[in-house]
């Protein structure tokens, strides 16, 4: 049952990403795949050829980053939810304007929530992926050869380490995103300041 709600939001999130709140394309499907999987592929992909494996100093500085920006997503799901409650009142409202504005923010709030909260979902599965490319397999050794051991720990970093360079590069692009439909946010509001009084 949890799984499937997670694959709701994300769905909603992903979405999100190429449609407006009127479920208009902003960018062609073939381009935001090239943005959203194609690239942090290549990109992963080529920092894990070049030996380029997180470290326990990288690893703590990303944690903390992420940790923030995790906190600041909660925080936004108070706000986003908060502004939605105020603005509810406007879905009855008797001018057309103001009706209008308030389907628009609600289908904007549900789809900034789902963004959000895929956020803070692959900022935790990040987090834990990037404690994976610490695995220590040396206790392995009095089960195995020396070769056996050295085989298991290169391709466990080599898969941990790209799937954190691939989840973070998705996650840079979901932060991008939150951003800019927050700022929408903040200037819509302060244009349709006159609807907020309504009776």
């Amino acid at each position: 049952m949890k799984v499937n709600k997670i694959k709701t939001i994300r769905k909603e999130a992903i979405h999100s990403l190429y449609h407006d709140t009127r479920d208009k394309k902003i960018v062609a499907k073939s381009y935001f795949r090239i943005v959203y999987y194609f690239l942090p592929l290549i990109l992963s992909s080529a920092l894990v050829s070049l030996n380029l494996f997180l470290n326990e100093n990288s690893i703590t500085y990303f944690i903390t980053g992420i940790s923030i920006f995790a906190g600041l997503f909660f925080n936004l799901l108070i706000v986003v939810s908060d502004k939605m409650d105020k603005r509810k009142k406007l879905l009855f409202s008797k001018y057309e304007a103001s009706n209008i504005y308030a389907n628009d923010y609600k289908r904007f709030s549900e789809r900034l929530i789902a963004s959000i909260s895929y956020s803070i979902f692959i900022s935790i599965l990040l987090i834990g992926i990037m404690f994976l490319t610490q695995l220590d397999y040396s206790k392995l050794l009095c089960f195995f050869d020396q070769n056996f051991v050295n085989k298991v720990t290169n391709i466990s970093d080599n898969f941990f380490n790209f799937f954190s360079y691939f989840i973070g590069y998705q996650l840079i692009i979901f932060l991008i995103h939150i951003l800019t439909e927050i700022y929408d946010m903040l200037i819509h509001d302060m244009n349709t300041s006159e609807f907020q009084n309504e009776d």
